[in-house]
């Protein structure tokens, strides 16, 4: 269990071999290796400085499976499913996700309310998992911030226009040239990975 949680723990904090080598002072990454492959264990005195690096117990670093732990990840506000609603970044709750799902700061949650993309199944009360970026793909679902203002919506790009499209043929799309967006008054927050349906 511990070389799993080595080489977990190790890539969770962004760290290479070499540089967690160099944290302990080694001269090579070969030690931290021998490690990660299961045929090495540190002293009890390096134990403490990795439990301590990686803000875990010696026992959970030793014996548990934290790869499976569960971490909560933050619901930012809401975001409106139809027309453009204020942006809210106050964390008003947490949902629980898999450690490796979930990295820093890079992930968050949404509310939805409204129904524009009732046809991509998002629905008012549902929880969109966000991935923070400031660029989509053609035809990604994500969260756009229009004068302080956050939909979410397919997004389309052309050559001099972006296109906030909705999924439901009630609500019209949001075109958006290249001047506004231009001066900054047009932001991509980040792109939609999963919807968590509230019953």
């Amino acid at each position: 269990m511990f070389e799993k949680n080595m080489r977990y723990l190790r890539k969770q904090f962004g760290l290479s071999q070499q540089d967690l080598a160099d944290n302990f002072d080694y001269r090579s990454f070969t030690t931290i290796q021998k490690w990660e492959d299961g045929t090495s264990v540190p002293s009890y005195d390096i134990l403490q400085r990795l439990a301590l690096l990686y803000k875990v117990s010696i026992d959970d670093l030793m014996h548990k499976d934290l790869t499976k732990q569960k971490i909560k990840v933050p619901i930012l506000g809401i975001v409106r499913g139809g027309e453009p609603i204020s942006a809210e970044e106050n964390i008003i709750d947490y949902e629980e996700v898999e450690n490796n799902e979930y990295k820093n700061d890079e992930y968050f949650y949404l509310e939805v309310i409204g129904d524009s993309m009732r046809d991509a199944r998002i629905l008012p009360g549902d929880l969109l998992y966000i991935h923070r970026q400031n660029y989509l793909d053609n035809n990604d679902i994500g969260v756009v911030l229009i004068d302080n203002e956050a939909t979410v919506k397919y997004v389309i790009f052309t050559k001099d226009k972006m296109i906030l499209k909705p999924a439901n043929p009630e609500y019209h799309s949001i075109e958006i040239n290249a001047e506004l967006i231009n001066t900054k008054q047009v932001k991509i927050l980040g792109k939609v990975i999963h919807n968590k349906i509230n019953y």
